[in-house]
């Protein structure tokens, strides 16, 4: 067994020891420095663990990863601090711990930051507004069960008020960071469903604590509280200790996130959230803040409508872009085509169509595979749209064929436009997994005036068959009589 796997399967056993060790004291009446023992070993060895983590494994970028070891550091230090001022029983908030926690939520946070910003490759604004629409329900419950009882108590002093205030501020926000962590792209698997799990049961216990703090005399105990702390630790150090981390804030090649059932669940729970809270509130007689949750399910809604705007235009650019190429589909050109050829009826100016073919692709496919096939393709519509003109279309109309619309156009300017696009794409080898391959295309053309589209598309096509016949890499424009039918020959 390797030494990773032999720490991977020795962390979670001596979690669950010292685990049952400080439920177990909880239960007796140990002093309360033995009853901490349990609680600190895990506290203090949880960076150990995740340090050596990352040397082990060796991520690609592990700024993040350091980061969440030195967040790590400091929340051992602040709870060695705690122990003592508790066990002293003399401090006044907020407390040199206090700061050294306000310090570990800072260096959490940027930690989380630095790995959604690493999975996508952009400002994912889908997974955003789906965070924020989180966030504001959990911002909502904290408000009206903690945070609204903690300010009303009068009986706290002013900075003490502030400091317990802060907690659960900031324990939201590092758990809408999780959420916008894993309703993000990236890769899924143990380190991101471990690291969520983690700070989520953080914000489940330290909201416990706040609650127990507020009810005073809650029937959660401070050992199963100190339980939860240290399996939410155990969680992220096994998180470290998975091989997985390697590839964890790997740059996703999407900023999409899909409509999943788990995800839309989310989000009607956040969504009913707020009308939920009024009820309760209604049913225990208790005052309802009413322009509060009003703003709430307002600005809830109109999240919730851009969402659903986004994935409607999300659909419509699925629906006419070619997922190989980023080109558009054979679909959109028809249309555009149509359109094109009903606005050169109107107006009398000359449409010009392009229809391109990869000069012996099936070699390519047969004697290189289909990803280097995939590869030649994508160049070449790069290429092919790099050397088109503003103003027309550029599509993939199947396999290895592309289509090219060009208005306002006549043969002269028609076939300028096929030579160089023809130059464009053989001017320089593709690299298909290392190996440089020529590439060439073969380029029927035809210009009409008020043509309809399918005797624009027969002739452009029936030009392709004879720059195929006459010996490939080459451009002919078709005659302005029309040609028999014909399709072009495979390959």
């Amino acid at each position: 067994m390797r030494r990773d796997q032999w720490a991977a399967l020795t962390w979670p056993g001596v979690l669950a020891v010292c685990v049952a060790l400080r439920v177990y004291l909880g239960a007796t009446d140990a002093p309360y420095l033995v009853m901490s023992i349990p609680y600190m070993a895990v506290s203090a060895i949880t960076p150990v663990v995740v340090l050596i983590g990352i040397l082990w494994h060796r991520p690609p970028h592990r700024a993040g990863w350091f980061l969440l070891f030195a967040a790590q550091v400091v929340y051992a230090i602040a709870d060695g601090m705690t122990v003592v001022s508790n066990w002293l029983g003399d401090f006044l908030e907020p407390t040199p711990a206090d700061v050294a926690y306000f310090l570990y939520y800072l260096l959490l946070s940027a930690a989380v930051l630095l790995f959604v910003r690493r999975r996508a490759p952009g400002w994912d604004i889908p997974s955003g507004v789906d965070a924020l629409v989180v966030a504001i329900s959990a911002g909502l419950l904290s408000w009206v069960y903690i945070l609204q009882p903690l300010t009303a108590d009068s009986e706290l002093p002013l900075n003490a008020k502030l400091t317990q205030a802060a907690y659960p501020v900031l324990d939201l926000m590092v758990f809408i960071l999780a959420i916008r962590l894993v309703m993000g792209t990236g890769t899924r698997g143990p380190v991101l469903y471990l690291l969520l799990g983690s700070m989520s049961l953080m914000f489940v216990v330290d909201t416990a604590y706040a609650v127990e703090g507020i009810a005073d005399g809650s029937a959660v105990t401070e050992s199963y509280l100190d339980a939860m702390w240290m399996t939410s630790l155990g969680m992220l150090g096994s998180a470290a200790l998975h091989p997985g981390i390697r590839r964890f804030d790997q740059r996703s090649d999407t900023a999409l996130p899909d409509a999943s059932p788990a995800r839309l669940a989310v989000l009607a729970v956040a969504v009913l959230m707020a009308p939920g809270v009024q009820f309760i509130q209604w049913l225990r007689g208790e005052p309802i803040s009413v322009p509060l949750i009003s703003a709430a399910c307002a600005v809830m809604f109109l999240l919730v409508l851009a969402r659903m705007s986004g994935l409607v235009a999300a659909q419509r650019r699925a629906a006419v872009t070619d997922s190989l190429t980023g080109l558009h589909t054979r679909r959109h050109f028809t249309h555009a085509l149509a359109v094109e050829c009903r606005r050169s009826s109107r107006t009398g100016h000359g449409v010009g169509l392009l229809v391109i073919d990869v000069d012996h692709f099936k070699r390519v496919n047969d004697g290189y595979g289909h990803p280097a096939g995939d590869r030649v393709l994508r160049e070449v519509a790069r290429r092919l749209t790099a050397g088109s003109r503003a103003g027309g279309a550029v599509a993939r109309y199947g396999g290895e064929e592309f289509v090219v619309l060009a208005p306002h156009t006549g043969p002269g300017e028609l076939m300028a436009l096929a030579e160089r696009l023809r130059t464009e794409v053989s001017g320089m080898p593709v690299d298909v997994g290392g190996e440089l391959l020529a590439v060439t295309v073969s380029i029927g053309a035809a210009a009409r005036t008020r043509p309809d589209p399918e005797s624009l598309m027969r002739a452009a096509d029936e030009a392709l068959y004879a720059a195929k016949a006459a010996g490939r890499n080459r451009s002919v424009l078709s005659p302005p009589a029309p040609l028999a039918a014909g399709r072009s020959p495979a390959g």
